[in-house]
C-alpha cells in the first residue's frame, strides 16, 4: 500500500511539473522568435534611414521595440531619428528610456550630451559628458572627446587639471614618445574622417563619403578595427554610388532617346552599363 500511495504521489507530481517545463520551453522559443524579427525590423528600419526615410526607418525602429522592449540598440535608434526629425524633446525621452533599460549603454550618454549641447542646456550636457567620461576606457576615442567638451563647457577642472598633467608629461617624452603621439593623432584624424563618412553614408551621398573613407586608407592608421570597418563601408558607398549612377545614366539615356539624340543616349548607356556589370562581377 505504501509503495502505491508513494507512485500515485510521484504521479500527480509528474502531472503538474512536466507541463510547467513544456510551457517555460515554449515561452523560450517564442521569446527567441520575437527577438529575432525584432532584429530583422532593425535591419529594414536602418536600411531606410541611410537612404534618407527618417519615418519609415521610425516605424520599424518602433516596431522592433514593441517585440523586444530591452532591445537597447533600437531604442537609441528612436531617439537618434527623433533627433534628426527635429523633435528633441521626444528624443530626449526615447534616450532616457534607453538608460532605464540599460545605465551601461555608452552611445546614448554620448547622444544626449550632443542634444543637450544643441538645446543650450550647460547642466545636463555636462552631466553626460562627465558620465560619458566616466564610464569610458583610458585612452578610448570618445572618451576623450567628451574631456574635450568639458573643457569646452568649463565644468570640468578635474579633467582639465588630467589634460594639462598629460600636456606636461608629453612636453618631457623623447623623439620615441613624440613619434607615438603622431601615431595617436593619425588615429584620431582617421577616426574623424571614418566619423564624418559614416555621416555622409547615413546621408545617402555616396560621393563625399568614398572621398572620406579614402581619406582613412590613405593615412594608414595603426587600428586594425578601425580599417576593417572603413573598407566595409567604402565597398558599400561605391556599389550605391555606382547604382545610383547607372540609374542616372538609363534616366538620361531615356531622355537623349526622345529628342533623337542617339549618339549621347548610346554613351550613356555604355556607362550604364559599364556600372551594371561591376555590380553584378563583385556579388
Amino acid at each position: 500500500m505504501l509503495h502505491l500511495t508513494l507512485m500515485k504521489y510521484f504521479f500527480i507530481l509528474a502531472l503538474i511539473f512536466f507541463p510547467l517545463v513544456a510551457v517555460q520551453g515554449q515561452d523560450t522559443v517564442v521569446k527567441e522568435n520575437l527577438q529575432d524579427q525584432a532584429r530583422t525590423y532593425r535591419a529594414e528600419g536602418y536600411r531606410l534611414q541611410s537612404r534618407g526615410d527618417l519615418n519609415g526607418a521610425l516605424k520599424f525602429y518602433q516596431k522592433a521595440a514593441e517585440l523586444d522592449p530591452t532591445y537597447i540598440e533600437v531604442i537609441n535608434d528612436i531617439g537618434v531619428i527623433y533627433e534628426e526629425l527635429g523633435d528633441l524633446e521626444t528624443a530626449t525621452v526615447s534616450y532616457q528610456k534607453a538608460l532605464q533599460v540599460n545605465a551601461d549603454y555608452l552611445p546614448t550618454y554620448t547622444n544626449l550630451a550632443f542634444l543637450y549641447e544643441k538645446k543650450g542646456d550647460v547642466p545636463n550636457a555636462t552631466h553626460y559628458w562627465e558620465k560619458r567620461y566616466e564610464l569610458g576606457q583610458e585612452g578610448e576615442y570618445w572618451r576623450e572627446v567628451a574631456a574635450q567638451h568639458l573643457l569646452a563647457l568649463g565644468t570640468y577642472p578635474q579633467v582639465k587639471k588630467t589634460l594639462l598633467e598629460k600636456q606636461a608629461v608629453r612636453l618631457s617624452r623623447d623623439l620615441v614618445y613624440t613619434r607615438e603621439q603622431e601615431r595617436f593623432k593619425t588615429i584620431e584624424e582617421a577616426k574623424l574622417h571614418f566619423d564624418i563618412g559614416s555621416n555622409l553614408f547615413l546621408q545617402a551621398d555616396y560621393v563625399a563619403a568614398v572621398k572620406e573613407f579614402e581619406t582613412v586608407l590613405s593615412l594608414n592608421p595603426a587600428d586594425d578595427e578601425l580599417k576593417a570597418k572603413t573598407k566595409e563601408l567604402y565597398v558599400k558607398a561605391e556599389k550605391m554610388f555606382t547604382k545610383e549612377q547607372a540609374v542616372n545614366d538609363i534616366q538620361e539615356a531615356l531622355n537623349y532617346i526622345k529628342k533623337e539624340d542617339y549618339l549621347s543616349a548610346g554613351d550613356k548607356l555604355k556607362n550604364a552599363l559599364s556600372g551594371i556589370f561591376r555590380l553584378a562581377q563583385e556579388k
